[in-house]
């Protein structure tokens, strides 16, 4: 086998040269995948975060609305130990415990489905770097080939 001629090493240059930009392509994709799974999880602590303060502020407007309640039935000489305003408040109770078990389900699996959309979106990124990578070492290679004349 002969030495290659100045053209071949040229043209051998610049394969060589795309195989390097498919490398950076595909790095690149990689990154994005990885900068939106990033901020898919913040958006998911978010979401949780916000879910735990609804769920405080729930908690201390029926603890309020109790406490009222309270008062109103003792202000009137009312015995709340017993009877219909202790039923009242424990039914106040358990609308409470509801809309606490409501807010932190939805919060949940609205934090849930993020991560989820964090992992396909890291996932898409691999694949699309893979996939950029080997389609330019292909075409590297067959430039390659083609220079070669084989």
């Amino acid at each position: 086998m002969g030495s290659l001629s100045g053209l071949q090493q040229i043209g051998m240059g610049f394969a060589g040269l795309g195989a390097v930009n498919s490398a950076v392509s595909g790095y690149g994709q990689y990154q994005s995948g990885q900068e939106q799974k990033a901020a898919y999880n913040y958006n998911a602590d978010v979401t949780l975060q916000q879910m735990q303060q609804k769920e405080q502020t729930t908690e201390t407007s029926y603890d309020n609305l109790i406490g009222k309640q309270a008062t109103a039935y003792a202000a009137a000489g009312v015995d709340i130990s017993s009877g219909s305003p202790l039923l009242m408040m424990i039914h106040t109770q358990s609308q409470k415990a509801v809309e606490e078990t409501s807010a932190n389900q939805a919060g949940t699996e609205e934090a849930a489905l993020e991560r989820y959309y964090g992992k396909i979106a890291a996932f898409q990124g691999n694949v699309g770097g893979i996939s950029t990578f080997l389609s330019g070492l292909t075409k590297a290679g067959s430039q390659t080939a083609q220079l070669l004349g084989t």
